[in-house]
């Protein structure tokens, strides 16, 4: 377990014994073992004096030395942790009482293995043993959390440094600590994703780290674009919306490295947003001319094509994009823009045609009615 640890508010109850990852499970295993077998003994146990209490005594050995190993553990990530350490000196103070409660009772019990209230006495003193050993475990568990969201603070830092660039030289280089500062989350963040034993939230670190993957290259793409096109809001809107998605992987992994639940779905990503974008657009599209006012449909019809045009633009500015491509994003989003303004005025020139029938219609009644 890592032991370099910053000062990090964590969301796990030291107090909960629920055991999350495999490596708490299997630092276990061998004192449950022994405890286990120990608790099996037979009940009434035989009357003959010869190796009566050697099984016994061979267990609690085993114990002892289980415990030990978990102590010394336990004493180096106390001794080098910033966090938590009054409850790991606590945690250790505790294991080491029980554990000579333990020896103690199982002197007495294996002087006399046939007197059950002795065998009992063991029996909870080695409950409490593995008790408090959790406790310690857990903690010790805690602590490497800990790392792993200080490294994801350090990360958020640059994120936002990267979010804020005003000049090409400053994206360059916060892009490259972005980099490599991504790197280094997504290795702890992965070994986090193996050790935990709920697949649920090894699903959604899972998730979050290719969310993470993919957005940083296209983060890089956006900025760079608003540097040169300041004055564009379709292209804000879009790094404000891979930067939505960039935060909520974070918030992700924060959570489910500490077993607290999130909530289901995942936003959608860029290629999604655009297909949608252009699904609603053709949706809108259609109008009953008699009905279509361009003071309502104007702005809606604007806001879609805007959303298109952001889309498109992050293809465009992509670094995987070629140049061909590039001019042809470019060039039929012109064309879509000059197709919504033509679409507009035939909608308008509709609706002149339409109510001057309708007027016509309206007076040829009204002289028919007059006339009778």
């Amino acid at each position: 377990m890592s032991t370099k640890v910053p000062n990090i508010k964590l969301k796990i109850d030291p107090q909960d014994l629920q055991i999350q990852t495999f490596t708490v499970e299997k630092l276990l295993e061998p004192l449950i073992i022994q405890v286990t077998t120990l608790v099996k003994c037979p009940q009434n146990p035989s009357g003959k004096k010869k190796g009566r209490s050697k099984r016994a005594r061979i267990l609690l050995a085993s114990v002892e030395e289980a415990t030990q190993n978990l102590l010394d553990k336990g004493e180096k990530i106390a001794k080098e942790a910033v966090v938590l350490k009054e409850e790991l000196h606590a945690a250790l103070a505790d294991v080491q009482k029980e554990s000579q409660a333990l020896k103690i009772s199982a002197e007495a019990f294996t002087g006399d293995p046939c007197y059950l209230p002795k065998r009992q006495a063991v029996v909870q003193t080695a409950r409490s043993l593995l008790t408090a050993v959790t406790r310690l475990l857990i903690l010790a568990d805690m602590v490497d959390v800990a790392y792993l969201l200080e490294h994801l603070t350090v990360f958020q830092r640059t994120f936002e440094t990267l979010r804020n660039v005003s000049s090409k030289s400053d994206l360059q280089n916060t892009y490259q600590k972005f980099q490599k500062d991504l790197e280094n989350l997504d290795y702890l963040a992965y070994k986090r994703q193996q050790d935990l034993k709920s697949s649920d939230q090894r699903d959604e670190i899972a998730a979050a780290r290719a969310t993470l993957k993919e957005n940083s290259s296209l983060l890089h793409s956006v900025c760079s674009a608003c540097l040169e096109h300041s004055d564009v809001a379709s292209l804000t809107a879009s790094k404000d919306s891979i930067c939505s998605e960039i935060q909520n992987a974070l918030n992700v992994i924060s959570n489910a490295s500490q077993g607290v639940g999130n909530k289901k779905g995942q936003p959608a990503s860029y290629r999604a947003t655009l297909g949608s974008a252009l699904d609603e657009l053709e949706h809108l599209i259609i109008q009953d001319p008699l009905v279509v006012s361009e003071e309502k449909i104007r702005p809606s019809l604007e806001k879609r094509l805007e959303a298109i045009i952001s889309g498109a633009a992050l293809l465009a500015d992509s670094s995987c994009t070629r140049d061909f491509h590039r001019e042809r994003i470019i060039a039929e989003c012109n064309a879509i823009r000059q197709a919504l303004q033509d679409l507009l005025s035939e909608y308008i020139n509709n609706i002149c045609i339409c109510n001057f029938s309708i007027q016509d219609t309206f007076g040829f009644e009204t002289c028919l009615h007059l006339s009778t």
